[in-house]
């Protein structure tokens, strides 16, 4: 069993381009069944000791796997080289 303090301090990576998208700031709970339905994030702002203030939302169908300090995710198109940022 796994708590929801324990959720919202792993990193959210994206398998599909290899960004980290932040952390979870927000969970959303479906009550009638019991579920969870997404998780609001906050992006980070490029500011080591800053987690930023960017929202997005994840939904619980995107998530690969949830491990000991990360919650991979597949959201988006698939990698594109061009967007190498070197």
């Amino acid at each position: 069993m796994m708590r929801i303090s324990d959720i919202m301090e792993k990193e959210i990576i994206n398998v599909k381009n290899g960004k980290k998208l932040g952390f979870i700031t927000d969970i959303d709970l479906d009550v009638e069944n019991g579920k969870v339905s997404s998780f609001s994030i906050t992006g980070s702002s490029g500011n080591f000791f800053s987690r930023g203030t960017e929202i997005d939302t994840v939904f619980w169908r995107d998530i690969l796997r949830i491990g000991c300090d990360t919650i991979i995710v597949s959201i988006g198109s698939n990698f594109d080289t061009n967007q190498i940022d070197i």
